[in-house]
């Protein structure tokens, strides 16, 4: 069950975007880890990733999984040295293009298995102004 503690403890993860970067390698994974994914090493600092990235790569889900709606886009997004995977929202799947300039947003996720409904970084495109 998502309670208001367990939301409190992941505040810093979901609203600041927070991310460990290795001292060793310099390599940056987020959400943070206890150890490195590519070294393993566990000297590890907590840094702050912007808000704003690009799309790198992405996939268009029409048969997407239970609880998740049609088309449903994935995306890789290059947020300064890390590389976060997660949902583009609040776009048409016919004008994502790589190198498109999304934000990070709260919004919620699909339903879990006792019923509460998640709230999730997602990442919606930058309108630009014309």
């Amino acid at each position: 069950m998502t309670t208001i503690q367990r939301i409190w403890r992941f505040k810093d993860r979901l609203i600041k975007l927070m991310a460990s970067k290795c001292n060793n390698c310099g390599f940056t994974a987020y959400p943070p880890k206890g150890a490195c994914p590519k070294c393993g090493s566990k000297n590890l600092q907590m840094i702050e990733l912007p808000r704003r990235g690009k799309v790198i790569s992405y996939t268009i889900l029409n048969v997407p999984i239970k609880g998740f709606e049609a088309p449903l886009i994935i995306a890789l997004i290059k947020l300064k040295d890390a590389i976060v995977m997660s949902e583009i929202i609040n776009a048409d799947p016919n004008n994502i293009k790589i190198g498109m300039e999304v934000e990070a947003t709260i919004a919620p996720s699909a339903r879990t298995l006792d019923g509460a409904i998640p709230y999730v970084v997602k990442f919606k495109p930058i309108m630009s102004k014309t």
